[in-house]
């Protein structure tokens, strides 16, 4: 007895739950795949960001010394060299007052417990590098340098998953005597 209406029925199948399961789960597995590049971008980009930070705070401490003009004399022959791994100083129990230039910027670099605090980079070290430049822009192998202007190069390099560095450069020139 049947007068011709058909029934109709309301939700899912098993089959058709099963089969947008599996999209949803593999739609979740390909967005959860992302998640660790994702992360090791960040600190990379971190890493990177610090380094370039580090590598500006030692050439300006540089260029405050060459504001001294007794001191820009001096310049090639107190950085050029440089080399964080080769400073002897304790971060841990030296006073913060009393380092030099090279042994703050080791500390900084290094920057105890880095990987807890996330400050400082993974077996980390910076390089300096000064030359003479002429006004041109091309370097000097004078010795002792007769131009007014110095190349400082600092370079932070730090271990990844393989060694990564970056390096900052700027000119310094002498300053100018006081007019008065």
């Amino acid at each position: 007895m049947s007068d011709g209406r058909r029934a109709t029925s309301t939700g899912l199948t098993l089959v058709e739950f099963l089969i947008a399961t599996s999209i949803m789960a593999f739609v979740a597995l390909g967005v959860a795949a992302m998640f660790p590049a994702a992360l090791r971008t960040v600190v990379t980009g971190g890493n990177v960001t610090k380094a370039t930070a580090l590598a500006r705070e030692m050439n300006e401490m540089i260029r405050l010394d060459a504001a001294q003009s007794a001191t820009f004399d001096s310049l090639i022959s107190n950085y050029n060299g440089m080399n964080t791994t080769t400073v002897i100083y304790d971060c841990l129990t030296g006073i913060a007052a009393n380092r030099t230039p090279a042994q703050k910027w080791k500390c900084d670099i290094v920057a105890t417990a880095a990987q807890q605090s996330g400050r400082g980079l993974p077996a980390g070290y910076g390089t300096v590098a000064v030359t003479c430049v002429n006004p041109d822009g091309t370097s000097n192998a004078s010795n002792p340098c007769t131009t007014d202007i110095r190349r400082v190069t600092a370079t932070v390099t730090w271990q990844s998953t393989s060694s990564r560095s970056v390096s900052v450069v700027t000119n310094v020139a002498r300053p100018n005597p006081d007019p008065n």
